[in-house]
C-alpha cells in the first residue's frame, strides 16, 4: 500500500533500520499516589495505575527487568486526611487514632492494587512503616541542603484561626472565593484554589472555616518557604526551550507563561477615587487604564511591594484580585500530623507541608525499595540523576 499521509514530515519520523526508538538504560515509573482518607475507586485504577503498569511492563521487556523501578505509595498527609479521620471521629465513633485511620486505607488500597496484579516494585507510604522512616530522613536531609544553599527565607505571615475551637486551619478547613484575576474557582482553600492558582491566605475572598461555618481571624505564624521568586531567570530560560518545542500543548505553555508574569494588582473602576487617595503609600508602580474594562491594572516590580498595597487597598475597603505570579513556595506549617521539619534557627518545632513532600515521596520509595532487596541505597541517583535514565510520571498526585 502506498502512503496517504499528506503530511511530508511523515516518512521522515516512520521508524526503520535507521530510525529505531531509544530506549533509557535504566527507568523509574511511578503511579500518582493516592490520599490516604479512602481506598481506591475505579479513577485511581484504571485512570492511573493500569496505565503506569502497562508502561511499566513494555519496559520491562526492552531494558530488563532488573533496570526498571515502578512505585507508588498512599499520601498520608495533608487536611483531607485531617478532615476526613475529625468527621470519623465526631460522627461515626471511631476510637482509632490519625494513623490507624491512615494505616486501615492504606492496607485496603494495597490489596486491591494486587487484586488487579498491578506490578509495582514497591507500594509504600509516606508516613507508615520503614518506606515512612525512609522518607523523613530524605525530607531532613533535602530540607537542610535547601537551607544550607541559601534557598529558604523564614517568613512571617497571617494564618487563618478558628476562635470557637481554637485551632488553626490549614489547607482545606477553609473555602472560599479565589482572589486570582479570571479566576472562577469557589472552592479557594487556605493559600490555593482546586485550580492551583497559589496566593498568601489574606487574599482569599470571603473565608469560612470548615470546622464552624464561621468567618476566621488572622493570627501570625512564622514557616520556612522556598525563594521561588529568585529563579525567575532560570523559569525563563525554560520557557524559551518549551516554546521552541512543537510537541508541548500550547495550554502547558500558556499557564507556565501566565506566572512568570509581573506581580499585579485588579481594581475595580468605582475606587479609583479612593486608590488615588493612598497611592503614595504604596511603592513606585506603574497604574494601566483600558477603555472598556470594568477595572484597572496596578503593577508592581516586587511580589512584596504588591503585598503591601494589598494590604493599603483592604484596610480601605477596596474590592481587588491579583494576578498570576510567582509567589514564595510555603515548606512548612504548624500541624501536628505531618513529616517533621528540621529545627533550622532554633524555631518551634514544624512539619512539612504536604505539597512538597509528596512531590518527592517517589525517591523516598525508591530509596526504601533500593534497600529491600540489599542494594546501595545511594544508587537512587542512578534512578533519578542520571542522563541515561528516564522517568516517567504517570498521573497526578492525590487523585
Amino acid at each position: 500500500m502506498g502512503n496517504n499521509n499528506p503530511n511530508p514530515e511523515y516518512n521522515k519520523k516512520k521508524i526503520s533500520r535507521d530510525n529505531r526508538p531509544e530506549f533509557p538504560k535504566r527507568a523509574v515509573i511511578t503511579g500518582g499516589m493516592p490520599y490516604g482518607n479512602k481506598q481506591l475507586h475505579f479513577g485511581h485504577v484504571g485512570g492511573v495505575f493500569v496505565f503506569a503498569d502497562v508502561y511499566a511492563r513494555f519496559l520491562r521487556d526492552r531494558i530488563g527487568k532488573d533496570n526498571v523501578i515502578f512505585v507508588s505509595g498512599t499520601d498520608c498527609y495533608g487536611s483531607p486526611i485531617a478532615e476526613s479521620y475529625r468527621k470519623l471521629v465526631e460522627e461515626q465513633g471511631y476510637k482509632g487514632t490519625i494513623k490507624d485511620f491512615v494505616q486501615s486505607n492504606h492496607d485496603d488500597q494495597k490489596a486491591t492494587l494486587e487484586a488487579y496484579e498491578i506490578s509495582t516494585n514497591l507500594f509504600g507510604a509516606s508516613g507508615l512503616g520503614r518506606t515512612g522512616e525512609i522518607h523523613n530522613m530524605v525530607s531532613d536531609k533535602l530540607i537542610r541542603r535547601l537551607y544550607e544553599n541559601g534557598c529558604l527565607k523564614k517568613i512571617t505571615t497571617p494564618q487563618f484561626y478558628d476562635e470557637k475551637v481554637g485551632t488553626f486551619l490549614n489547607g482545606r478547613q477553609v473555602i472560599g472565593k479565589c482572589p486570582v484575576q479570571g479566576c472562577q474557582s469557589e472552592k479557594g482553600y487556605a493559600d490555593e484554589c482546586d485550580l492551583g492558582h497559589q496566593y498568601m491566605p489574606i487574599n482569599l475572598i470571603d473565608p469560612k472555616s470548615t470546622l464552624t461555618g464561621l468567618r476566621p481571624v488572622f493570627r501570625d505564624v512564622t514557616n520556612w518557604y522556598f525563594k521561588l521568586t529568585d529563579y525567575y531567570p532560570l523559569l525563563n530560560d525554560y520557557m524559551k526551550m518549551l516554546n521552541e518545542k512543537d510537541n508541548v500543548r500550547p495550554v502547558v505553555k500558556k499557564t507556565i507563561g501566565e506566572f512568570l508574569e509581573p506581580p499585579v494588582v485588579y481594581v475595580m473602576n468605582d475606587y479609583m477615587e479612593t486608590y488615588l487617595s493612598v497611592k503614595d503609600q504604596m511603592a513606585e508602580h506603574e497604574l494601566i487604564e483600558e477603555p472598556k474594562k470594568t477595572s484597572f491594572t496596578i503593577k508592581f516590580k516586587e511580589l512584596s511591594e504588591r503585598d503591601k498595597a494589598c494590604e493599603i487597598l483592604t484596610e480601605k475597603g477596596v474590592r481587588f484580585r491579583t494576578g498570576k505570579t510567582l509567589v514564595p513556595f510555603r515548606l512548612t506549617g504548624n500541624i501536628e500530623w505531618g513529616v517533621p521539619a528540621p529545627v533550622l534557627e532554633g524555631e518551634d518545632p514544624l512539619t512539612i507541608w504536604v505539597w512538597p513532600e509528596s512531590l518527592w515521596a517517589p525517591i523516598s520509595f525508591t530509596v526504601a525499595y533500593l534497600e529491600s532487596i540489599g542494594e546501595d541505597t545511594s544508587k537512587w541517583r542512578d534512578y533519578w540523576c542520571s542522563k541515561d535514565a528516564g522517568i516517567y510520571q504517570i498521573g497526578r498526585a492525590h487523585v
